[in-house]
């Protein structure tokens, strides 16, 4: 594939060669316009994502960062959590889990699992996964521009938008060829390619455009702080156990005999993306395939898996499909966009467990703290060879349609009101993870494997299905000073019943300078299929056989609100004060253990609803963003021209947690740091020499496995350090369209934490991110 895309990147030399007149643009004639300079800093930078109409986002009542094309190339971004750490007030982990991937947090909430990702306008994430997966298998080169709205959509997406939006919208050429390709290598045997083939034959409304793209990234490893501290095994036995539940186990190989330090092998990385866009007048087709491949050991505790093997990974393969047809007529524009998507994950994935959550819980649930030793002793000896003997695997399967009908219509003589209403009907069925196979097995759709051989997950007929009706209306005015967006949807989930998410904004512009806006929305978010499959039923009968069940779950609900002022100076910088609170209800908690007093006693244990308020959190944001200043030098006799342009943002966050079923309430909120600064600084020097400079500081935050601290052999678990990471990029032009970059990431090789992995006892007591890289590349394009 990557040979073949290499081919098409050589194309348009060949096409420019010809005489065609179908792949020339017509002769056009050049205004005053087109002859007086432009600032492009200064123009108004768009999105879709917050009203679903195309509208500058300086006009938009509800926080929204866009990412350009130039600023993805700029800073050398290549997954979307390189984007998202740059936004204002949002935590990345890099890495954060093997189901996950690269995690963030967004305002107190894990964004793989409450924000919405999509592809121009086409949610991506699998309703049998955890959250959305991340690595580089998006295309983040190929973007136009990436929008991230951070208020709840629930009005205009949908349900899972409690964080808010991401949308990624593909780039689209107006000249008949263009072509990018980039290849970069770095530190830890990294390597990435990524190329893009597209353009637009035709003219008039007989337009054509097209294009092709794919990338490959691999890590041989991963360059994480292994610091013993955190990789000594002693520090995770629950419920007063000695080290005896380990050392008599295969799967824990030590790095030195006797060693309750594991052994530790490479944790490799690769991604991989193949897609085709394709738009013809009104209608469009897109397709991607993604791969990504993690290590499965990554941010838990050396008890729960071994970290010898490198061979044990988790191989994910998400396939879209998306055919849409856009229809104008005079005011009312329709859209009515079809999409299929496949999830899964090779049955070859595989781990190898020690004495994970599930174990734990079987442990407890049959008073194994209470046994005598020798009792206890089988009891463990039982529990590890059903659960995690020898090497398990895993393997997922599941598939989501999605329908959706809306349409925009302008009202007025002066088309000031806009009203925006439709539907979709969003269909999830699948098996999410089972990670406890002892041979890799094949699962359908339907629940069946293929050997039926049996597993200590009983999937037979265990499938999970969601459907789910979602319909929405929204009522847009706009006038000289005042914009007001009011609007709102229902949503319908099978067994769970309605859900009302109502918001409003509004913006009102005093003068040049300065404007105001207020908004207050909700999000929602149905129980995932990964949550309720990921519910375990333990009876009595059944021994250690795990029946996949969700008792009575309950819609997730989020309420935010925000106040903001922004003032913008005659030379284009704008300095912007938001204060935000939101309060989230509901919340699925993992690691969980509920009992049921029916006959025969049956007990739960995984994810459960927090009851009633789970988390309040509020904050206030300050955001400065310089315009484009420029100056020079002389050297050598010539003037150079210098330009720079600065970004400072500033968050400060109190909060509050409850988990019930007798855990207490922490008065704050877990990974959510009380301070996050950012600032990122842009420079250039002629027309040859650019660079970036960026920095993230973070204060300290509560690891979120506190709620267990009383399981293990420590008096409290630590806090997770304040860090500041420095980053930077430098390109230099050798031609128009040719160019070398050299980039450090964490310059200073600061030793910092991410995100919890699951959030249950399985985690490492705090997640190690990379240390210092630096990856060297090329890039061409022509346009």
């Amino acid at each position: 594939m990557i040979r073949f895309l290499l081919l098409l990147a050589l194309l348009p030399s060949a096409l420019l060669a010809q005489n065609d007149s179908t792949l020339l643009l017509e002769p056009e004639r050049l205004t005053a316009k087109d002859i007086l300079p432009r600032d492009l800093i200064r123009q108004k930078t768009m999105a879709i994502s917050a009203t679903r109409s195309l509208e500058a986002v300086e006009d938009l009542p509800f926080t929204t960062i866009v990412f350009t094309a130039e600023d993805i190339l700029r800073n050398g971004f290549v997954t979307l959590t390189d984007v998202l750490k740059a936004a204002p007030g949002i935590r990345v982990s890099q890495p954060g889990n093997a189901i996950e991937g690269e995690t963030w947090m967004t305002r107190g909430l894990s964004g793989n699992q409450y924000m919405k990702v999509l592809i121009n306008d086409v949610p991506l994430k699998p309703s049998v996964a955890p959250g959305m997966p991340i690595g580089a298998q998006l295309p983040i080169r190929q973007a136009e521009r990436i929008e991230i709205m951070y208020t709840p959509a629930g009005a205009v997406y949908g349900d899972e938008t409690c964080a808010g939006v991401v949308n990624i919208i593909l780039k689209e050429s107006e000249r008949p060829v263009y072509t990018q390709a980039d290849l970069s290598f770095g530190r830890f045997g990294y390597n990435s390619l990524d190329l893009m083939f597209g353009g637009k034959i035709g003219k008039d409304k007989k337009i054509f455009r097209f294009s092709m793209y794919g990338s490959s990234t691999v890590r041989d490893r991963t360059d994480v702080y292994y610091d013993e501290s955190i990789y000594n095994t002693n520090l995770y036995l629950p419920f007063g156990l000695n080290d005896g539940v380990y050392r008599r186990v295969q799967n824990f190989r030590p790095a030195n005999p006797g060693d309750s330090i594991p052994r530790l092998s490479q944790i490799p990385h690769e991604s991989r993306l193949f897609g085709i866009n394709l738009t013809w007048r009104g209608m469009h087709f897109t397709y991607h395939r993604m791969l990504r491949y993690d290590h499965t050991s990554l941010g838990l505790s050396p008890l729960a898996v071994g970290y010898a093997n490198s061979s044990n990974r988790i191989a994910e393969r998400i396939e879209t499909f998306s055919m849409g047809f856009q229809r104008k007529r005079n005011r009312r524009t329709t859209h009515n966009n079809l999409s299929v998507q496949r999830y899964s994950i090779d049955n070859n994935s595989s781990y190898s467990l020690i004495f994970d959550r599930v174990s734990a819980a079987n442990y407890y649930l049959r008073q194994g703290p209470s046994l005598p030793d020798s009792s206890r002793a089988n009891l463990l000896r039982e529990i590890y060879n059903f659960y995690a003997s020898e090497d398990r695997f895993a393997t997922a399967n599941g598939i989501d349609v999605r329908l959706e009908s809306r349409s925009n219509v302008l009202i007025g003589s002066k088309k000031r009101l806009q009203f925006e209403g439709g539907a979709q009907i969003n269909v999830g069925l699948g098996v999410p993870l089972m990670q406890y196979n002892t041979i890799p097995l094949e699962v359908q759709i339907d629940g069946t494997t293929t050997p039926n051989f049996p597993q200590p997950v009983n999937s037979y007929l265990n499938t999970e299905g969601a459907f789910n009706l979602v319909a929405f209306s929204q009522l847009a005015w706009k006038g000289k000073k005042l914009k007001v967006v009011g609007g709102g949807s229902v949503s319908f989930r099978l067994f769970e019943g309605l859900a009302l998410a109502p918001r409003v904004g509004a913006l009102y512009r005093l003068d040049s300078s300065w404007t105001f806006r207020a908004n207050i929305s909700t999000g929602i978010r149905h129980m995932s299929l990964f949550g309720s499959f990921q519910t375990y039923e333990i009876t009595a009968q059944e021994g250690y056989l795990l029946n996949p069940k969700n008792p009575n779950p309950e819609t997730e609900m989020n309420y935010a609100g925000e106040l903001a002022v922004r003032y913008t100076t005659k030379s284009g910088s704008n300095i912007e004060g938001i204060l935000f609170r939101q309060d989230a209800y509901n919340l699925y908690r993992p690691g969980f253990i509920q009992y049921s007093f029916d006959t025969p006693p049956r007990t739960y244990y995984g994810y459960q609803n927090a009851p009633g308020l789970s988390m309040s959190l509020w904050g206030v944001q300050a955001l400065l963003s310089s315009a484009e200043g420029g100056s020079s030098i002389t050297w050598n006799k010539k003037d150079i021209p210098l330009k720079s342009r600065l970004q400072f943002y500033i968050q400060y966050a109190r909060g509050k947690e409850w988990f019930g079923e007798g855990y207490q309430s922490i008065d704050e909120v877990r990974n959510q740091p009380k301070w996050h600064t950012q600032f990122r600084y842009y420079f250039k020097a002629g027309k040859k020499f650019e660079m970036v400079l960026a920095a993230n500081q973070l204060s300290s935050t509560l690891g979120k496995a506190v709620i267990f601290e009383d399981q293990f052999q420590l008096n409290a678990r630590p806090r997770l350090k304040k860090y500041v990471t420095w980053d930077v990029m430098t390109r230099f032009y050798l031609s128009n369209h040719f160019l070398v970059y050299f980039q450090f990431i964490n310059v200073f090789d600061r030793h910092h934490a991410g995100l919890d992995a699951s959030g249950t006892t399985d985690d490492l007591l705090y997640n190690p991110q990379q240390g210092r890289v630096w990856k060297l590349g090329v890039n061409y394009n022509i346009n």
